[in-house]
């Protein structure tokens, strides 16, 4: 074994490409073979976790590749603006009522944390833990933050830990409940109902040319004008965070909404980096990096904290069951697997909810016009959810619990 590992710690830069994307074929085929009932994802963090924790891998593995540090940043800003070319400011405005359910989620965690798990597994360890499994790093900096100004090592480890390992119930519990979801509102509506919304919206983003000539739109023309929107999107968080400190209007935020503001300006072209025929590899280093922490995490100390941990993670879904179950059925009439859902973004963010929502429409939808019908209606829906949950609520939840240490 230790073998393998040294010559893994010298190998060429392609073959630990090689084994990454290897794990991610995986999972791909594993999915594609139960049918979306085991999310690839879910293949490729156990595999990444085993093979790692085991010795197998170089712990830091993404990182020798390159995957982390500005390619990452990159890509992720990349990201968050083309999801911007895919929306309209209507998909936005129409989803107000997911937006307050992603904050209805919030509370559920800190329901669920703070009051059967504080009695279980103590207060400070439920104070500390209900923002992080709301979701975002810059809560779990907070708790982190806080813990170690109060000398709890244990209690700042275990918010760092609590946001490598939140994201996995999620990847058990949305795909099989978002098929549903979307397989009863397949079969509530009628074919003509189904094609007729799809056209809608084909015809709108037919209508969407740009003030550039559709031939002048190569892959670096497109990737250059994102590039410009996205130093707009960093310069904006950096005159926000002159004024709001570390409350500011997060670089993805700016991102995303400026995404939606120069394609409905016709500066951007609709769905810019597929376009320009570079989705895949965005979305590679974007997911890959979002889950190369459990790689690196230290399984002794996990295993040390593993009952609480996953405990208050658990009592934190119960609470978003509960209340957003309560909340969604009573004010907007939705289903409670839908309003769970929703919920759930707080655990996820993007782009991990916005791979899930594609994997579930994929494996539901039997035709183009179902599988535009379902993207039109789900992924600004999931969108709306994760930005409102993980870039805003989570870090005001942090503010508001970390008085509480």
């Amino acid at each position: 074994m230790s073998e393998i590992l040294n010559f893994l710690n010298h190998a060429h830069v392609i073959i630990l490409f090689a084994i990454i994307l290897g794990f991610l074929a995986i999972g791909d085929i594993i999915t594609k073979i139960t049918k979306g009932l085991i999310p690839g994802l879910l293949v490729f963090v156990i595999i990444l976790a085993a093979t790692s924790w085991s010795g197998m891998l170089p712990p830091k593995i993404v990182e020798m590749v390159g995957l982390t540090g500005p390619i990452s940043a990159f890509a992720s800003i990349v990201i968050v603006i083309n999801m911007g070319t895919t929306l309209d400011l209507k998909d936005i405005t129409n989803n107000w009522k997911v937006a307050v359910l992603g904050l209805v989620a919030l509370v559920g965690v800190a329901i669920g944390c703070c009051t059967i798990g504080a009695l279980i597994f103590g207060w400070d360890k439920a104070v500390v833990a209900a923002p992080v499994v709301g979701g975002g790093i810059v809560a779990a900096l907070e708790m982190q933050s806080s813990a170690l100004e109060m000398g709890q090592d244990a209690l700042a480890s275990m918010a760092v830990l609590i946001l490598t390992l939140q994201s996995l119930p999620a990847y058990v519990i949305i795909p099989p409940l978002f098929k549903k979801v979307m397989r009863e509102d397949l079969d509530s509506k009628t074919e003509d109902e189904i094609v007729a919304a799809a056209n809608v919206r084909e015809e709108e983003d037919a209508k969407m040319t740009t003030l550039l000539p559709d031939n002048m739109w190569t892959t670096n023309t497109i990737l250059f004008a994102v590039c410009l929107v996205g130093i707009l999107a960093v310069v904006s968080n950096m005159l926000a965070k002159q004024f709001m400190g570390q409350y500011a209007i997060s670089t993805s935020i700016f991102s995303l909404l400026y995404g939606v503001i120069f394609t409905q300006l016709r500066i951007l072209p609709r769905d810019a980096t597929a376009r320009a025929g570079s989705s895949g590899i965005i979305f590679f280093i974007v997911i890959v990096n979002a889950i190369s922490s459990i790689a690196s995490s230290n399984p002794d100390t996990i295993l040390k904290l593993l009952f609480p941990i996953a405990g208050l993670i658990f009592f934190g879904i119960l609470g978003i069951l509960i209340v957003c179950s309560v909340v969604g059925k009573l004010a907007f009439k939705y289903d409670w697997k839908l309003s769970f859902i929703m919920g759930l973004n707080c655990l996820l963010g993007f782009p991990l909810n916005y791979m899930l929502v594609l994997d579930a429409i994929e494996f539901s939808a039997r035709n183009e016009k179902e599988k535009e019908y379902l993207t039109c209606r789900y992924v600004p829906m999931m969108l709306v959810a994760g930005f409102v949950t993980v870039t805003i609520g989570s870090v005001l939840l942090a503010g508001v619990m970390k008085g509480f240490l």
